[in-house]
């Protein structure tokens, strides 16, 4: 990141604070929708809080309206309107084009935090993944008040895509990585599959034309130590994607491909699509700010564990495996005619038209945003930034996505150690919950920054106090979703909040540790929860804030539910020799997926 622009950033903000920003918000487009025509896109701009009507033919943004906060996914119902979903909303909106005007027709309250969308013709519904419900949503789009029915989809699933026959529903949970395939004639579930070991993040998805398979990119935790000798060889974090039969299928029917090279890597592999004829699939890399053009039929499946690298014959050969370079950070994709993709570049705020023969960015389409990036954006383009990592093998973004965690366990140095690996936690409000780590010893947040950057991910690019100030600005901007059930109008549920709040101060003993608006502390406590390896058995209370969010909890990561932590791993009877009923144990529970 040149030093220089972050140092007027700096200036311009002492000056003028963040209102120079606001009058010309980054878009920051993550999904888009091409009509069938293939004249239109649609963009879904995420920090912008608005949908863009794209001219493609023309090459420019003919209409922009503004629909909403943290639009996530979007897609076309008819050649005139679309849907779109509003993660800080908990709605989606429904939106009609007419020339080049776009309206905003209603908006329909789906469940919490939904992300991916898919709709069926056949079906005039509209299915939506709600991460913070771990459910899908169905939404009947011909009724007037737009009827919701729910699906259960596991721990966060950000997308759902419906297969080229119109049969299957397919939800891709995060936590932990999980592919639910639904019989759409009757809502049945059909299959459930864990990716494989230690697979995580996982992307958009493709379906070969057929319907017969299934393909997803993810990343995959080898479990090593990360060192810089782990990080060089490929152990620690690697990029691959698979691909699963459908509707089922023996876990020797699914495959797996290593993505990356030795000494440049692929950072952050997310959204896959097929080229119209099925020979070619896309992978759009946000981290490495690049496409992947991969010959499909020459893929060598292995049998088994795929190694940490992409095969040698694909390497040598740029007709099975090629590398389009198209800066920022490439998200969403779509297919456009015989050899085009769209792409929406999250920190391009733009569209870009990628021509697939020459390899080249033919056309970028500006959406609008600030004249000079803000310091937190300065901040936010290195954190997913894949090159800021040892020959680019992950960013801050792949273990901490959008800012909150994967829920994965990495044995970094940052408790001071190795052999203790620690849980990722989430970066939401992080600045307001210092000292930071598991054992609390780092008090410095700019200084954390540069410590991450240095041994976390071993960057070999030189690490400056502007890069540090940038990143914690971007941090700042991190801010826990709207919790749903803060609002809640259930009497029962409300009662039982009350009284887990009443319990967690007093008999339970929770707050001795968990204190203030933060529910955390500046001390270190031994909660009887050590890893025996670990050098200090002390370690400093997290933040409770948005703790339901996270499906792991505790410092290995042990406990996969709140009930676990309080019935198994971290019982108040251990603690303060206070036990619970099953009954209040609930009620603390309650009280936790409040806050």
């Amino acid at each position: 990141m040149d030093s220089v622009r972050i140092l007027s950033a700096i200036m311009l903000l002492s000056f003028t604070g963040f209102a120079h920003a606001a009058e010309k918000p980054d878009r920051s487009p993550v999904a888009l929708a091409v009509s069938e025509d293939g004249k239109y896109c649609l963009t879904a701009n995420h920090t912008g809080g608005s949908v863009s009507l794209v001219d493609l033919t023309k090459g420019e943004v003919v209409n922009e309206l503004a629909i909403g906060n943290g639009p996530a996914d979007i897609a076309w119902i008819d050649g005139k309107t679309a849907i779109v979903s509003l993660l800080h909303d908990d709605q989606i909106a429904v939106v009609s084009q007419s020339g080049d005007s776009l309206t905003l027709d209603q908006k329909i309250a789906v469940g919490d935090e939904p992300r991916g969308l898919a709709f069926s013709k056949e079906r005039r519904s509209a299915y939506v993944a709600l991460g913070g419900d771990d459910a899908i949503a169905i939404v009947d789009l011909t009724s007037k008040d737009g009827k919701v029915t729910t699906l259960p989809a596991g721990g966060i699933p950000k997308t759902v895509r419906i297969s080229p026959d119109g049969r299957w529903l397919v939800a891709c949970s995060a936590v932990p990585a999980t592919i639910y395939v639904y019989d759409l004639d009757n809502r049945q579930l059909v299959s459930e599959r864990r990716l494989f070991d230690g697979a995580f993040n996982p992307g958009v998805p493709a379906f070969t034309a057929d319907s017969a398979l299934l393909v997803m990119p993810h990343a995959v935790n080898r479990e090593f130590s990360v060192t810089p000798q782990m990080i060089d060889i490929g152990w620690v974090i690697d990029n691959r994607i698979s691909k699963l039969p459908l509707p089922d299928g023996e876990p020797s029917s699914q495959k797996q491909l290593g993505l990356d090279i030795r000494g440049e890597a692929v950072g952050d592999a997310y959204a896959a699509a097929f080229t119209p004829d099925g020979s070619h699939l896309v992978v759009s890399c946000g981290g490495t700010h690049e496409l992947l053009l991969i010959d499909f039929a020459s893929i060598p499946w292995p049998k088994g564990d795929p190694g940490d690298f992409l095969p040698a014959a694909m390497q040598k050969d740029k007709s099975k495996y090629r590398r389009i370079k198209v800066g920022g950070r490439p998200q969403g994709i779509a297919i456009s005619g015989k050899q085009t993709v769209v792409v929406a570049n999250y920190l391009g705020n733009s569209v870009q038209v990628v021509d697939l023969i020459s390899g080249s960015v033919t056309t970028t389409i500006a959406l609008g945003g600030p004249d000079e990036p803000s310091l937190a954006r300065l901040g936010e383009a290195i954190f997913y930034d894949a090159e800021r990592s040892m020959h680019s093998w992950f960013s801050c973004h792949t273990c901490h996505p959008d800012g909150h965690t994967a829920a994965q366990v990495f044995d970094t140095r940052n408790d001071r150690s190795y052999g203790t690996p620690k849980l990722t936690p989430s970066l939401r409000g992080v600045a307001e919950t210092g000292p930071w780590t598991w054992h609390g010893w780092q008090t410095d947040l700019h200084d954390a920054m540069k410590r991450s950057l240095s041994e976390s991910m071993a960057t070999k690019q030189p690490i400056t106090d502007e890069d540090a100030t940038a990143m914690v600005a971007y941090l700042k901007t991190l801010k826990h979703p709207v919790n749903p059930r803060v609002s809640s109008s259930d009497l029962v549920l409300k009662e039982k909040v009350a009284r887990g709040k009443t319990l967690f101060s007093g008999k339970a003993g929770c707050a001795t540790c968990h204190q203030g608006v933060e529910f955390t502390s500046n001390e270190t406590f031994d909660g009887k929860v050590e890893d025996r390896k670990d050098r200090d058995p002390k370690y400093n209370p997290p933040t409770l804030r948005g703790v339901a969010s996270r499906r792991r909890f505790l410092h290995t990561g042990k406990a996969r539910s709140l009930e676990a932590v309080l019935s198994k791993h971290h019982r108040p009877e251990d603690l303060v020799g206070e036990s619970l009923t099953d009954e209040e144990r609930d009620a603390i529970v309650e009280y936790l997926k409040s806050l």
